[in-house]
């Protein structure tokens, strides 16, 4: 197996799994009174994130208003009259609680809090595609494949994913129109792009996004390689390179494609042998496999294999290798 194409799939696992940076959310609806209110960024922090929290109060006249912050209670003296905060988000299952108390020169008094409670959510990206038994990576999307993308929210607490509603948007088309109850994955089949952009909202009980994410999805390209199968060792898990010597009076010849959608070979995909560019009539009963025989004590020769989905065109790959003798 080539080196670069177990490099490719570590990439997508950063990408997929270890990648898959997530977000966290300010629950509960930011409260105030009389158009005071607290705006943070980020809107969804991660846990152990800088948070910026910022007094909106731009509708009233607060000329000579003094303000006071306080986290969980405590007056922040560094903060005084400040119009923003600057605070750590805590571990999953944590809650910060922000106040900022305004009080007018005429002596009105208005109060506005938001609590900050971190989330954690994975978005795991799973590919229904092609890959041979002895392969140790993961099967990657390729055009016209089907995804599947499954949101795992950590919240801290023992909430299961199936109990939260998500909206889900591949491509920014909101996916079955709106939110759906427990319905913590989705799956479509991708086109033509090189990648696609999928993304989450994830909803509590009250009806409140608790935090949202997206990721972009790469879209490979399907790959074709060739295996020597020996009589007494079987299939070869090292894969033909560009250009074979070919030793001994005969040999069997086995093609595997990569990334292409799993059930393509029980869809009575288009196959096709060439030697030197012609089309050739393969014997054998499994039609990924092909038996050579020399014909003269020196020479070589093009072998190429194509499959495709005649029904699906984007589905199908095709490679070729020199084997000389």
């Amino acid at each position: 197996m080539k080196n670069q194409l177990l490099a490719c799939f570590s990439g997508l696992l950063c990408l997929c799994f270890f990648v898959l940076p997530v977000q966290a959310q300010i629950s509960g609806a930011l409260s105030g009174g009389g158009g005071s209110n607290l705006v943070t960024e980020p809107r969804y922090p991660e846990p152990g994130e800088e948070v910026r929290i910022e007094l909106s109060d731009y509708s009233l006249n607060t000329t000579g208003a003094t303000f006071t912050w306080y986290v969980n209670g405590v007056e922040q003296i560094v903060a005084k009259n400040e119009r923003k905060i600057m605070v750590k988000a805590g571990e999953l299952g944590s809650k910060l609680t922000v106040q900022v108390v305004t009080r007018l020169p005429g002596g009105a008094t208005l109060e506005a809090k938001t609590i900050i409670a971190p989330v954690r959510v994975d978005l795991l990206i799973a590919a229904d595609t092609l890959t041979p038994s002895f392969y140790p990576g993961r099967a990657l999307p390729s055009s016209g494949s089907s995804i599947q993308v499954t949101a795992i929210p950590f919240t801290g607490n023992s909430t299961t994913p199936e109990n939260y509603s998500y909206t889900w948007r591949v491509g920014g088309e909101v996916i079955s129109g709106s939110s759906r109850f427990g319905k913590n994955s989705v799956t479509f089949t991708s086109g033509f792009e090189r990648n696609v952009t999928v993304s989450v909202d994830v909803i509590d009980q009250n009806g409140y996004t608790i935090t949202s994410e997206s990721i972009l999805v790469p879209i490979s390209d399907p790959e074709l390689y060739f295996y020597e199968v020996n009589p007494l060792e079987g299939l070869r898990q090292q894969a033909l390179g560009k250009n074979y010597i070919f030793v001994g009076d005969e040999m069997r010849v086995r093609a595997e494609p990569y990334f292409v959608s799993r059930t393509l070979m029980s869809q009575n995909p288009f196959l096709e042998w060439k030697l030197n560019g012609k089309t050739i009539t393969n014997q054998s009963s499994d039609q990924q496999e092909i038996v050579l025989r020399k014909t003269g004590s020196r020479g070589s020769f093009e072998l190429e294999f194509h499959v495709r989905n005649l029904a699906q065109l984007l589905q199908g790959v095709k490679d070729s290798v020199t084997i000389s003798f």
